[in-house]
């Protein structure tokens, strides 16, 4: 998570929220809608709770599924 980190110390969002997924699901594995729906709520309630400029939290969420295949490329969690 270091790497990332540093990209969002650079960026300087006001605050935000990381979860472990492959870049472009967001919310986790295709189908899997209660996930998608607890990441989806634990973010909102993240945005509302982080109180301090730049805050972050990252979400205890992990990819369950095979790792994703993108122009024969394994993407596996993120940072």
């Amino acid at each position: 998570m270091a790497n990332f980190t540093a990209r969002m110390e650079r960026i300087r969002p006001p605050r935000w929220v990381h979860v472990r997924f492959p870049r472009g699901a967001m919310f986790g594995e295709p189908g899997n809608r209660a996930k998608h729906r607890r990441v989806l709520e634990d973010t909102l309630q993240a945005a509302a709770t982080i109180a301090e400029p730049g805050g972050k939290i990252e979400l205890p969420y992990r990819w369950e599924a095979s790792p994703v295949v993108f122009r024969d490329r394994r993407i596996t969690e993120g940072p």
